[in-house]
């Protein structure tokens, strides 16, 4: 056998952003790896050989690190970190593997299907675990965890995989995902129906009893109103059912019962007949419930989409499942929430305490609405809150409301937000700022200009009501004497930005600079980027004096700030 590795490939010159060791040592080794032999057993001879070829590198590690304590020559830099590389592709490519047993090969198999970044890409690879040899071909069909997230969007293989992976889960736990998009179909004009969906169901009802998790995504009614009539008749024996979400994407929003071929439904229909003290995690999503029938209860997630206003639970029996919920840790609401009543019915309530609510999102409801809501829960410790889209001229007193009510934010998003500047609408915005200081990370988009500019100011000119708004210049100065500049979110460290003036962007950065609290990262939503002028994008690149500073950001995707922030959070 051949013992010499196939060379490194060049160091890669495309500049990123901010690699550490580890990231810049894994892409060398994953270059090495791809372009292996495929691996066969070594016999005595060849086993032998590796072994010296290990202990050369070894003892060419040692020197350069060595060398390293002296100035660092930048090839020492590079020839170490090959030397490395090689080392563990060889100790890898020798290590007897299959002496290993049953149970830690039967977890690595775990480890790799389920590090895989998208669905697509993990399918795949749990049948490549089955095609190396007979031994993994055992060991990973015997593993029923390796099989029990199935994900049925296989309608163009008449859902073999999906049955086939259902098989192979035995009696685990079972974590599903039923999903119906135009590229999956048979016929792409042709949406699932609900005898598609009693297909599904006539297949994982035989495990009912089995399912943890439950996420559906369809377009139409009649497989919505399949799936909850299946759920309400196999209600009692759904014992582990964790988590479910039902996402319906089409148009129209209400179904009051008439209108479809399945005119046995003539109101809304409870979750599960009721049956839901097990569910935790709850995701309602284009569709209503009759909600005074479906308890739900100890809930750690509650998100409410896309739901006619007068569909939503009545004002009492939202407030009930939030008090019956004192565990829960996410709420949001977009397009979606409680029945409005008078306010003089809600001035009766007092706020509902969420001490444990982290993450809060409001969207897509008037602004008036957004301060009816706000003022249902007290939830002193969010720590992240998102408001976007929200129907109004002026969202200036919703912020009125929101200060002084969550003092442990880390993390705002802010989405279409209108601020009608004023000299009594900055105070309020200030003063907003000045009640969330642990503030780390903001992402703003399409919101008005202005508001970045807020940041500049000094804090003592806003921190009391009393303090008159068009200040004399003896009574501004007699102010700016007493005491030091107070900076608003001292401790915000990064912000997104997508479709803000650029100009207000450059003078918020430079701003914070100034004051002494200088931005880490300032993240460009990528689709942004790409959609802006040479111009702007020259004037981006003119903020870059700071290694890594620019970073650009996914759609969708939190950003490595936003990460860490979470791990401190929650002592990770």
């Amino acid at each position: 056998m051949n013992t010499h590795m196939t060379p490194l490939p060049p160091a890669p010159t495309i500049r990123r952003p901010a690699p550490t060791w580890e990231q810049f040592e894994q892409r060398l080794i994953l270059e090495v790896v791809r372009n292996q032999p495929e691996p066969r057993a070594h016999n005595h001879e060849e086993l032998l050989a590796n072994r010296r070829q290990a202990a050369e590198l070894r003892a060419r590690i040692s020197k350069y690190q060595r060398s390293l304590q002296r100035p660092v020559d930048q090839s020492h830099v590079k020839a170490l970190s090959e030397a490395i590389c090689r080392l563990k592709v060889l100790v890898w490519r020798m290590f007897p593997f299959n002496d290993l047993p049953v149970e830690i090969v039967a977890n690595i198999f775990r480890y790799a299907v389920w590090s895989t970044t998208s669905s697509p890409d993990g399918i795949l690879l749990r049948f490549r675990l089955t095609w190396v040899c007979r031994r993994w071909r055992h060991i990973a069909v015997h593993d029923p965890t390796l099989w029990n997230t199935i994900w049925f969007k296989d309608v163009k293989v008449g859902y073999q995989r999906s049955e086939l992976y259902f098989e192979r889960a035995g009696a685990a736990t079972l974590d599903l995902r039923i999903e119906d998009d135009d590229k999956s179909r048979l016929d792409p004009d042709q949406p699932m129906t609900g005898k598609d969906m009693n297909r599904i169901l006539d297949i994982l009802m035989t495990k009912s009893d089995q399912i943890r998790m439950l996420v559906v995504v369809v377009e139409l009614w009649p497989p919505i109103l399949v799936l909850l009539d299946r759920l309400h008749r196999s209600s009692r024996s759904l014992r582990q059912l964790e988590r479910i979400e039902i996402h319906r994407t089409g148009r129209p929003y209400r179904w009051d019962g008439p209108g479809y071929r399945l005119s046995d439904y003539k109101h809304a229909l409870s979750l599960c007949d009721g049956y839901t003290q097990g569910i935790n995690h709850i995701c309602l999503n284009g569709l209503h419930l009759d909600w005074d029938k479906s308890c739900l209860t100890n809930l750690t997630s509650l998100d409410l989409r896309r739901m006619p206003p007068d569909l939503g639970p009545s004002l009492e029996r939202f407030r009930y499942m939030l008090e019956s919920s004192p565990n829960l840790r996410k709420l949001s609401l977009d397009g979606a929430g409680p029945i409005a009543t008078t306010s003089l019915a809600m001035r009766s309530y007092p706020p509902v305490f969420l001490p444990r609510l982290e993450s809060l999102i409001l969207g897509d409801v008037l602004v008036a609405y957004a301060i009816y809501y706000a003022r249902i829960i007290h939830a002193p410790n969010v720590r992240e809150m998102t408001l976007l889209n929200l129907g109004g001229e002026d969202h200036t007193p919703l912020f009125n409301v929101l200060t002084g009510k969550f003092p442990e934010l880390l993390m705002l998003t802010l989405h279409r937000m209108n601020i009608r500047m004023s000299a009594e609408n900055g105070r309020t915005m200030v003063q907003w700022f000045l009640s969330i200081p642990k503030i780390k990370f903001m992402r703003v988009a399409a919101t008005m200009a202005d508001m970045l500019g807020l940041f500049n100011v000094d804090g003592r000119l806003h921190i009391r009501h009393d303090i008159p708004l068009n200040l004399t210049p003896e009574y501004r100065a007699a102010i700016l004497n007493n005491g030091s500049f107070i900076i608003l979110c001292p401790e915000l460290e990064a912000i997104e930005v997508e479709h803000v003036n650029i100009g207000s962007v450059v003078n918020f950065v430079h701003g914070r600079k100034n004051l002494g609290v200088p931005l880490r990262k300032l993240f460009i939503q990528h689709n942004w980027l790409e959609s802006m002028e040479d111009p702007e994008k020259e004037v981006i690149k003119e903020l870059n004096d700071e290694p890594d500073f620019i970073n650009v950001s996914v759609p969708m995707k939190v950003t490595p700030v936003e990460e860490s922030i979470w791990k401190q959070v929650r002592g990770g």
